[in-house]
């Protein structure tokens, strides 16, 4: 439950950082670029899942 717990915290505030920097720069960054931040957070996700579980088990 932990594991899925961070995750979906570490998901979301990738996704609440890439919406508030789309929100407040409609103008400066493209369409392209926001695609591009979309997909760094989601695949910096998926590669470092079971490494978040792994720390979060050594402080427990």
């Amino acid at each position: 439950m932990r594991n899925n717990f961070t995750r979906g915290l570490v998901i979301g505030s990738i996704i609440g950082a890439s919406v508030g920097m789309a929100m407040n720069s409609d103008k400066v960054m493209s369409n392209r670029s926001r695609k591009r931040i979309k997909n760094r957070g989601l695949d910096i996700m998926k590669k470092s899942g079971s490494l978040i579980s792994d720390v979060v088990e050594l402080f427990r």
